[in-house]
């Protein structure tokens, strides 16, 4: 059996560690950049290119002959996709849940001014057709004692001046948000199965690496 250099040991443990940091902060910057909280900004992006930095120097060990360097960026995105989009995938959906628990008044608002914003693309079960026209109007309603005016995308399309429509609003401010089921079972669903995969793959990882040796001296199997 091939034996490993301290050197090379010591390598996969700062290696797994610097790893294990850019996920712990590339996780936090996702949740905060769902919730727009301008923190994110600040120290995540150098402690999380230092973590991947000191990730890459530390399999300086195995680049001879074991490893390439493409082969080091491949483990380290199979390493930090699964969890990183997990937490975004999680953030989205507690951040709908929780528009939808504070909009929970239904309000009447009037339509005006509506136009065509863009065009998406309509997917059906058998691929994408073509595109359709996006409209967004101008949405006035009031709530919390407050009249409020936006431009918002209107899920029906074009309609004329003095259209009503049903939006939920916040009680206590009067901004309104939109209910979004279908995304919140979605983004829970790839949260559970990003959380699957992020066990299997770092278990996988670490049992691997524990049967070659590389997290501690194997035994001999004359000992």
């Amino acid at each position: 059996m091939y034996e490993w250099s301290a050197l090379q040991r010591a390598g996969v443990r700062v290696g797994l560690a610097a790893v294990l940091v850019a996920a712990t902060v590339g996780g936090t910057a996702a949740w905060q950049w769902v919730f727009d909280d301008p923190g994110w900004l600040s120290w995540h992006g150098w402690a999380f290119g230092a973590a991947l930095l000191t990730g890459a120097a530390a399999s300086g060990p195995f680049l001879r002959d074991e490893l390439t360097p493409g082969a080091v960026v491949g483990v380290g995105l199979f390493l930090l996709v699964p969890p990183l989009l997990g937490v975004l995938m999680t953030a989205s959906a507690t951040y709908d849940i929780r528009s939808w628990m504070r909009s929970d008044r239904a309000v009447t608002a009037t339509l005006s001014g509506c136009h065509v914003s863009g065009s998406e693309t309509l997917e059906t079960d058998r691929g994408p057709i073509g595109a359709v026209d996006v409209y967004s109007c101008t949405y006035h309603w009031t709530a919390a004692g407050q009249d409020w005016e936006q431009v918002r995308r209107s899920p029906g399309g074009n309609h004329p001046d003095g259209h009503q429509e049903q939006v939920w609003a916040d009680g206590s401010t009067g901004e309104v948000a939109e209910h979004r089921p279908v995304r919140i079972g979605t983004g829970i669903l790839v949260a559970l199965a990003c959380l699957v995969a992020t066990v299997l793959v770092w278990g996988g990882q670490l049992v691997l690496l524990h049967e070659n040796g590389l997290l501690g001296r194997r035994r001999s199997a004359d000992a």
